[in-house]
């Protein structure tokens, strides 16, 4: 489901249905774009721990906020613990991301 103007879509629910999608698939992520407009993309992420995202490049301008467990981001041999309620910039570089514990994220990207 992606949020059309003028509707609201429930994140945590959406995002444990991820996780559980996630589990039973025996993937490391279920993801889904939430909000898409022009110039932003809000992505949706559901981590089971132990899961997350690769060493990956950064999509542009960039920022991630844990809505409920704890995940760490890494990048150019520093990482930062987001705890649920937490905030980080993206780097501008090669970065990857993993869930300590199940974890709900909004990725949010901005286009040039």
């Amino acid at each position: 489901m992606t949020v059309e103007a003028g509707s609201v879509v429930d994140v945590l629910a959406e995002g444990r249905q991820l996780l559980d999608e996630a589990r039973a698939k025996g993937r490391g992520q279920g993801i889904k774009v939430v909000v898409r407009q022009p110039g932003q993309k809000v992505i949706l992420l559901g981590l089971p721990s132990g899961g997350g995202l690769p060493e990956h490049e950064a999509p542009g301008a960039a920022s991630l906020v844990c809505l409920s467990g704890e995940v760490v981001l890494s990048s150019g041999g520093e990482s930062w613990s987001l705890q649920a309620g937490t905030a980080h910039v993206i780097p501008q570089a090669v970065h990857e991301l993993q869930a300590t514990v199940d974890s709900i994220c909004l990725l949010t990207v901005c286009a040039d």
